[in-house]
């Protein structure tokens, strides 16, 4: 088995020498376009061909993110930018959008993709989806449990990339709306803002207020796994991937060189800590220094069981740092605080004081008193005082170091000058004979051989014959090249004279030798411009029947878009069917009656109501058929491993039934559909669809519908919709009407976790179903709570979508399904929401252009909190 690789983060070129000079395998990072880190410095193409060469001359491999949503007008500049990467020699893009990934299969199939986290695969279906689409790695979903992980190596080929260290979502990656619809800054588009470490109360129906321990109820610890690195490998693991391209570039020094230590040691008694992975143990000093050099408390997250509130950093969404001893008295008059140290304190620290009254007092350590003597450091057990600025800290408050000075210059040391970093040995051997030219031979480490010939002819000595310790030094000069002098060979005939400078320039052109041997390793096949034009046109046309205008050049940035074609009825209102996503009986019965024309049912099951059970299939569909509406079930979006043959008997009851097609949410999903032979696959939002290129390589897959990522706008809708109808036999195009969409789906339960034991398994008593509860941020918004099956929860929008007043703007944009969200609604709510938009409906088809006053009026009575437009007009970043 291979050994796993070592994948650190990189947002900047320093970060990129502190990663491969601490031991990386390989590193990710960014360029300036379409990467889900844009707050990160990033690296224009030409830095990237610099840094890539500072890696592959040191043997590391570098992986370009690619890993946002596109639209079509941004497909042109994508078909420039990757090529660039390309001829950057980056050795995979990252991606997300699988538009995107379809477009690289077909125009530049010499590039290896990885399948981005955002991809939300967690299962062996998934992966296999990725692994027929041409995709050469997996980067999981962080919920992966390491059973599940096994289970998965041990029916794919594909290798499986995880996590290990650093920041996790509390949503499914991927899966989240919440920063877009709160902020317009969508992680999709790689601008998340972090609602989730922000500041939230539970409340329940009442509008109680539940105490909790902390009031970031969001806000997940920082993984952690460096002790369980043979449980990873013993999975399968193939890649250890650190988070953090956003931090600075100590922290990925400090990171990336304990886990380095550890692997290293791992590897040297694989054997033994395979067979016994409880013997495996990191050094108390590296524990110390992964929690320095930042923590948000530490956690194994999903790998060894389902973590309920040891999974989040409850009191603190940023750097915790590590306690190091706690207040003993205060002078207000000097403003000096006294502490009993635990560990080391020295001038340059960081430090925060937890006050028990008045939040938090933070600084830097400017001096140190020890007794009345002034020092530069104190050790654990001893009490020193520092001036303070503001606050009032009492005795026995905790003080945490949050910056340790001298850990942070030995990690800058270790990539700041290039004359500290890590030298590989060079063998070179010369032989200097009279009447011939000096023959220097070079070989590294790696294996790699290089022969040079000098031009001087050797000649006797006038006066000052060369010596070996004259050549010897010559051959040290390496001075910035990653090499230093190894074994060193001369056979030198007595009395000879060689010029300094043909020494020098031996020894230069060895090491060029050298590299390029070196570099040759990460080479892949030349690809013209004019050739990969033509594959991109034929891309291009395929899928709209017309081509980007591409520059004769690459990297000249031209930007001009395509042309995408539009019917010539453009402003032809067109006919709309209606549809709606229910949970329980009651409210399929109330969306028939109300005249709805499609029922999405089942999927996951809210905790709070009395779900379709698999033995009401055949009555729903039943139900459905008699009115002459069809009827859909819904695929579960999140389901492991271990669920996967529950899915499957799932599908083929409703299969059995009788269901007019199924929602597929992920990709595993639409694996799974292909394997059962399942017809009628939609494809649901979270598939995040947001070009045509996604949409063309669904429908050719075998999907009959899609509905569009609801972070598109109307303009980029009727763009989109416009042109597939142009471009596809009879599209369709579904987008949301009405409801409070879902903007987040985890596998941790907040209800469970502040008011039971987190989970079902560990004795929870199910809170979630006796009444609702919502999250109530800083703004008095209310964003609705639901547990579902395997105590996964939905987070809902604190308003409802209300697109009623511009039905007749999405029929002219060619949607020919409006959707409404109502699994968490009473049927009382899904009848009067369906007739109301049934009524409008017909009226928008007939030419009106507004809703009757009265429509909007019932909307408004079942919906007291307000309404959004969600993205159709203001978009996403």
């Amino acid at each position: 088995m291979s050994k796993m690789e070592l994948l650190a983060p990189v947002g900047s070129s320093e970060a990129l020498r502190a990663a491969v000079q601490n031991g990386a395998d390989a590193v990710y990072c960014g360029g300036k376009l379409f990467n889900a880190r844009q707050y990160a410095e990033n690296f224009s193409v030409e830095e990237l061909k610099a840094q890539v060469r500072y890696a592959h001359l040191r043997g590391v491999r570098v992986y370009l993110t690619v890993n946002t949503l596109l639209s079509n007008q941004e497909l042109p500049l994508l078909a420039e930018y990757v090529y660039q990467l390309y001829e950057s020699q980056v050795d995979a893009i990252i991606v997300q959008d699988l538009g995107v990934a379809a477009f690289l299969r077909k125009a530049l199939p010499e590039m290896e993709i990885h399948a981005s986290t955002q991809m939300t695969v967690h299962n062996s279906l998934g992966v296999r989806f990725l692994q027929e689409r041409g995709f050469a790695r997996a980067i999981l979903a962080r919920e992966v449990s390491l059973a599940n992980l096994a289970r998965m190596a041990e029916q794919v080929e594909l290798p499986l990339e995880v996590f290990v260290h650093g920041a996790l979502c509390v949503c499914y990656s991927g899966q989240c709306l919440m920063s877009s619809m709160i902020g317009g800054r969508s992680g999709n588009r790689g601008r998340c803002a972090q609602p989730c470490r922000l500041a939230y109360t539970l409340v329940d129906a009442q509008g109680k207020e539940v105490k909790a321990e902390g009031a970031h109820l969001l806000s997940p610890r920082d993984l952690k796994m460096v002790e369980n690195l043979p449980l990873l490998a013993a999975a399968k693991v193939s890649s250890l991937k650190v988070e953090g391209r956003m931090k600075r570039p100590e922290y990925v020094a400090v990171v990336i060189r304990n886990y380095r230590e550890a692997l290293d040691r791992f590897y040297a008694d694989e054997e033994t800590y395979l067979a016994a992975p409880e013997t495996f143990s990191v050094s108390v000093d590296a524990e110390k220094e992964l929690a320095q050099i930042f923590n948000r408390e530490f956690t194994t997250g999903y790998f060894l069981e389902k973590p309920g509130p040891h999974l989040m950093s409850y009191q603190r969404p940023n750097n915790r740092g590590v306690m190091i001893g706690r207040v003993t008295r205060f002078d207000p008059r000097t403003g000096r605080v006294t502490v009993r140290l635990e560990e080391p304190l020295a001038v340059g620290d960081g430090y925060v004081i937890w006050v028990t009254k008045g939040g938090r007092i933070a600084g830097e350590i400017k001096s140190l008193r020890k007794g009345k003597a002034t020092v530069s450091r104190a050790e654990g057990g001893e009490e020193v005082s520092f001036s303070i600025q503001g606050g009032r800290p009492q005795a026995g408050d905790r003080v945490f170091k949050t910056l340790d000075a001298a850990l942070m210059e030995k990690a800058t040391s270790t990539y700041a000058s290039v004359r500290n970093e890590k030298k590989e040995p060079l063998d070179l051997a010369l032989e200097i004979a009279e009447g011939r030219p000096v023959l220097l031979e070079a070989r590294d480490r790696q294996g790699n051989y290089a022969r040079v010939e000098g031009q001087f002819i050797v000649e006797k000595a006038q006066k000052h014959p060369v010596t070996e310790e004259d050549i010897k030094r010559q051959m040290q000069r390496l001075g910035d090249t990653l090499f230093c002098l190894g074994d060193f060979r001369v056979h030198l005939e007595p009395g000879l004279m060689v010029p300094l400078s043909e020494l020098n320039a031996l020894r230069r052109a060895a090491v060029s030798k050298i590299e390029k041997l070196r570099l040759a390793q990460f080479a892949r096949p030349e690809v013209s411009f004019s050739e990969y034009q033509a594959r991109v046109e034929a891309v291009l046309r395929d899928v709209v029947g017309s081509t980007p205008a591409l520059s004769g050049l690459p990297g000249t940035g031209a930007r001009e878009t395509l042309a995408w074609p539009s019917p010539k009825d453009k402003n032809r209102r067109h006919q709309a069917q209606l549809s709606v996503q229910v949970g329980d009986l009651a409210s399929v019965e109330a969306a028939l009656e109300a005249g709805a024309d499609l029922i999405y049912f089942g999927g996951e099951r809210l905790r709070r109501k009395k779900s379709i059970a698999e033995t009401d299939f055949s009555a729903v569909v039943q139900s459905c058929h008699a009115r002459g509406t069809r009827a859909v079930l819904v695929i579960p979006r999140i389901f492991h491993e271990d669920e996967v043959e529950k899915i499957k008997a799932y599908c083929l009851k409703g299969q059995e039934a009788g269901v007019d097609g199924f929602l597929a949410g992920n990709p595993g999903a639409l694996q799974l559909a292909k394997d059962l032979g399942l017809n009628g696959i939609r494809a649901d939002y979270s598939l995040n669809v947001f070009n045509l290129l996604t949409a063309k390589h669904l429908l050719a897959g075998g999907v009959v519908g899609i509905t569009l990522s609801p972070e598109l706008t109307l303009a980029q809708i009727r763009e989109l919709a416009g042109a597939g109808s142009f471009a596809f036999a009879h599209p369709v195009w579904e987008c949301f009407v009405h409801g409070a969409l879902p903007l987040m789906l985890t596998e941790h339960c907040t209800i469970g976790n502040v008011l039971g034991e987190g989970h079902q398994d560990r004795g929870c008593p199910l809170p979630c179903r006796k009444q609702a509860y919502s999250l109530k941020d800083r703004l008095n918004m209310h964003f609705p709570l639901e547990s579902v099956e395997n105590c996964r929860m939905f987070i809902f929008n604190s308003k409802v979508l209300n697109m009623l007043e511009q039905l007749s703007e999405l029929l002219a944009a060619r949607v020919n399904w409006l959707r409404i969200e109502a699994r968490r609604e009473e049927a009382y709510w899904v009848k009067k929401v369906v007739q109301v938009y049934r009524a409008e409906l017909t009226r928008a088809e007939k030419g009106a252009v507004q809703p009757l006053p009265e429509s909007m009026a019932i909307l408004e009575e079942l919906s007291p909190a307000g309404f959004t437009k969600g993205h159709y007009f203001r978009g996403v970043e």
